[in-house]
Parts: structure tokens; sequence; C-alpha cells
């Protein structure tokens, strides 16, 4: 019985030691976690100013430092422009954040390895290091960022290399693929423009390349037009994009596959088609689109009420025609659209 006693009362003790000795671990981590936070926020009131001037601190190139400089480089970034921005990574550049951002860049975690290398584009002479992510680290996402971060700073690896090995419209289908692409026509449309005629890529991908190229204007339209006119005559899932990105560059050489898309047997070649009409102000398919209105697909018929309504007073007059016509279809579509329109 006093040996039972006695364990108990050697346990409590044990047990109270062990309390005291984690609330003192408490305590110590708190008191360090505070002086590291007091340092970390005096790092940073000497820092900011220094590097929102683009002047040199001497600061000794510590991990606090360095740390400190990698999330200020971060954070005043996206704040500053032109010459404000170089100076700002020249001073981050000295003060070791480009150094952290290359240490981060070996992290486990894919997240830290993806910020770390969309800061790091921002540096030049790590362009290439970044280039080997995104074109090779093993998460997806990683490689995704590090390769739109190198091409809105205009420093991407070679486009078709790029593509490929992104996996874009093969595994990679993600909006940013889009974004990427019109970076890197706004840098390299001759590079974009070439995946057009690789017949190993993707639908997919010439899509992209095809929305890129039509909203830069940075090649000669009337080759991209020829090339999407040819495109238009085959059938693919193509085909209504290619429309919609002829409508938008409205180029003259584009109004006969336009032309020719209004009688296509597939409803969503002949909505696209009609929007193109409407966006390349092309006055020579009215009479196309007024048939239209008399379409069996809703879409295609809405498409053309819109493009007729912005054809000027010919589209208009084929409008009212088709609103007192004969044909309760293409009656009724022409009504909705002038009463949408507020021109009856």
């Amino acid at each position: 019985m006093i040996t039972t006693l006695q364990a108990l009362w050697e346990f409590s003790l044990f047990l109270c030691a062990l309390a005291l000795v984690a609330v003192g671990g408490l305590l110590l981590a708190r008191g360090v976690g505070g002086r590291r936070a007091g340092r970390r926020e005096a790092m940073r009131r000497m820092l900011l100013p220094a590097m929102l001037r683009g002047d040199t601190v001497g600061i000794g190139g510590t991990r606090l430092s360095r740390e400190v400089a990698a999330g200020l480089t971060v954070e005043l970034a996206e704040l500053v422009r032109g010459s404000d921005r170089d100076s700002l990574i020249a001073a981050a550049r000295a003060a070791g954040a480009a150094d952290q951002f290359v240490r981060r860049l070996r992290a486990r975690a894919p997240q830290e390895r993806l910020l770390a290398a969309e800061a790091l584009a921002l540096f030049p002479e790590h362009a290439e290091a970044v280039a080997k992510v995104a074109l090779g680290d093993r998460n997806p996402d990683v490689r995704l960022g590090a390769a739109l971060a190198l091409a809105h700073e205009g420093r991407a690896p070679p486009v078709g290399e790029l593509v490929r090995r992104l996996g874009i419209g093969t595994t990679e289908h993600s909006l940013l693929a889009v974004s990427l692409m019109r970076d890197l026509a706004r840098t390299d449309p001759h590079a974009v423009e070439a995946l057009l005629y690789d017949l190993e890529l993707p639908d997919a991908v010439k899509l992209a390349a095809t929305d890129a190229l039509a909203e830069s204007g940075a090649v000669d339209h009337a080759l991209l037009v020829a090339w999407m006119s040819e495109a238009a005559d085959e059938e693919s899932e193509l085909r209504p994009r290619i429309f919609r990105a002829l409508g938008r560059i409205g180029h003259p050489a584009g109004h006969g596959a336009i032309l020719a898309g209004l009688d296509s047997p597939d409803w969503r070649v002949r909505a696209s088609a009609a929007e193109a009409a409407a966006r390349s102000a092309l006055k020579a398919a009215v009479p196309q689109l007024a048939v239209l209105l008399d379409d069996d697909e809703w879409w295609v018929r809405l498409r053309a009420g819109e493009a007729l309504a912005r054809l000027g007073s010919t589209g208009r007059l084929a409008l009212h025609h088709a609103a007192l016509g004969d044909a309760p279809v293409a009656r009724s579509a022409a009504k909705a659209t002038l009463a949408e329109r507020s021109i009856a």
C-alpha cells in the first residue's frame, strides 16, 4: 500500500515537473519569438524606405535580412514601374533578396517554390534558373506559374519548347494558358505564329495562339487571316473561335470565310460567323443574316439579330422587314431584337 502511494506521489511530481518544463519552454519560445519579431520589424523599418529609394544598405547578409528583403521585394514590385522598379530590384539584389529566392526554389512545398520562381523572374540574371523551373519542376502549377512570370517579364524560354513541356492542350487546360500565350505573343509574336503551322500541336494550342495574335496585332494580319480562313474550312473544334477571331481582326481577307460560315451546317459556326460579320461591319452579310433569323437554333437567331442591329440602316431595315414578315420564328426574333435595342 505504501509502495503504491509513493509511486503515485512520484508520478505526480513527474507530471508537475513536466508541466513546469513545458510552461518554461513556451515562455522561452515566446520571448525568442518576440525578440525575433522585434528584429524583423526593425529591419523592415530600415529596409523599406531604402529599397523604395533604390539605395543600397549594409545589413550584414544575415538570414533575417534576406528574408525581410525578399518579403519587401514581393510587396513592392507590383507598386512601382519603370526606372523606379529597376532601382528597387537593384536594391533588393544588394540586400540578398535574390539569393533568398534561389534557396526557396529548392523548397519541398510547391507553393513556396512557385512564389520564389515568380519573384525571381524579376531578376534578369536568374531568368535561366526560373526557366528550368518552368520547364522541369515536378509540379505542373509551379511550371505554369514560373512560365507566366517569365513571359510577363519578356524572358520566356523558346515558345515551342515551353508549350510542349507545359503540356498545353494535352495535360494543361487552365485558362492561365491563354494569358501565357498573350504575353508570349506580345514579346515574340512570330514564334507564337509558328505554332499555327505545327501539325503535332493540339487544337487548343492553336486556339490560344489565334486569339493572342488577333488581339496583339503584332504579326501580318493578311497571313494570319489566310491561315484562319483555310482552317475555318476544316471540320474541327477550332472553327467557332476562328470565326470570332476573324471578326475581331476585321481584315477584308477574312470576309469570304465569314460569309461561307453563315451557311455552315454546324449551328455553332453559324452563330460565331454571325457575330464575326457584325464585328467586322460586313454589310454584304445582311441577306444571309436575315435568313438566319428563321434558324432552328435560338443562339443563331440571337446572333443574327444582334448582327443586323449593328450593321447600320441596311441591317435595321432587314430587321423591320422580318418583323412584318410571314415567318413566325423570324418575326419573333426580329421583334425581340428591335425591342431590346429600342429601335422598333
